[in-house]
């Protein structure tokens, strides 16, 4: 009997693209959802208000959805700290005793962005309310199962990203497009993310691993990379702030990249660059 996945959040941009390798590695998968027809019903702010939930017993439980927008997190941080602190806990507590290695997918916002390459070892400290809410995630996750799984990321782009894909098709058109210049990312890619996901499941690892590019860029010289791609003129870009478009405080750090050299090689994964991820979603 093949072992069983569960994707807690199977409608998300990353597990839509780790379903199917985790069919590919040999496992059979049962994604949860809030909606879709077929597929478990799991919704995690009600899962975190009646403290229970009904899982199947299985071999790896990846932890994939969160309530993730900043804004959103910030206009409602009660019902941020209910998606992505509480129901985690209550998720690690349901599988308890099955052996299940869990799997949390976390953010570089756990820190404050004003250091690069933040290491595993550096305490959070978050500034927004969403990377305090999955700091308390991890530690909650880590107290309640000690052999679970944090890995945190940094921006990930999936291919045909639509903010890359429509700034490419403007540029096409010779249409003067706005990006920031005062937020950077340090990208990867879902098929990054994915590999780390498959090699910690297929190791058992515990405790936080990170995967981030060994370089920062801002969103302005992202727009001009992809300029020259498409033989645009540069110049069609026009930087503005972040704050001109409604980027509260702490949203719009000076750095995005976390320390990652050594869960690299044990992902299997060679130093990411940036441009090579933009270049290849857009491909």
């Amino acid at each position: 009997m093949r072992p069983l996945a569960l994707v807690v959040g199977g409608d998300g941009r990353i597990a839509r693209a780790l379903i199917p390798a985790l069919e590919r590695d040999g496992y059979r998968v049962l994604a949860t959802t809030r909606g879709r027809v077929g597929a478990l019903q799991l919704d995690l702010a009600q899962v975190a208000c009646s403290g229970s939930a009904q899982l199947p017993q299985c071999g790896v439980a990846f932890v994939c959805a969160a309530m993730s927008g900043y804004a959103e997190c910030r206009d409602d941080e009660s019902r941020a700290r209910d998606v992505n602190t509480e129901a985690p806990a209550v998720i690690a507590r349901a599988l308890a005793g099955c052996g299940a290695q869990i799997v949390l997918l976390s953010t570089n916002g756990v820190f404050d962005g004003e250091t690069p390459f933040r290491a595993v070892s550096d305490p959070p400290d978050g500034a927004t309310v969403y990377g305090r809410s999955k700091a308390l995630a991890e530690a909650s996750l880590r107290a309640i199962d000690p052999g679970a799984a944090v890995l945190r990321l940094t921006r990930v782009f999936v291919p045909g990203e639509p903010l890359l894909a429509g700034w490419a098709a403007q540029l096409r058109a010779r249409a003067p497009i706005e990006a920031f210049a005062d937020l950077v990312a340090a990208p990867v890619h879902v098929d990054h993310v994915v590999a780390a996901l498959i090699a910690i499941a297929r190791r058992r690892s515990a405790g936080i691993r990170q995967l981030s590019a060994r370089r920062e860029v801002t969103y302005a010289e992202i727009a001009r990379h992809i300029a020259a791609r498409v033989g645009a003129s540069t110049g069609l870009v026009r930087p503005v702030p972040a704050a001109a478009r409604g980027i509260g405080p702490g949203e719009a750090p000076r750095h995005a990249s976390l320390a990652c050299d050594g869960d690299l090689a044990e992902f299997g994964l060679a130093p990411i660059e940036p441009f090579d991820v933009v270049d290849a979603v857009l491909s």
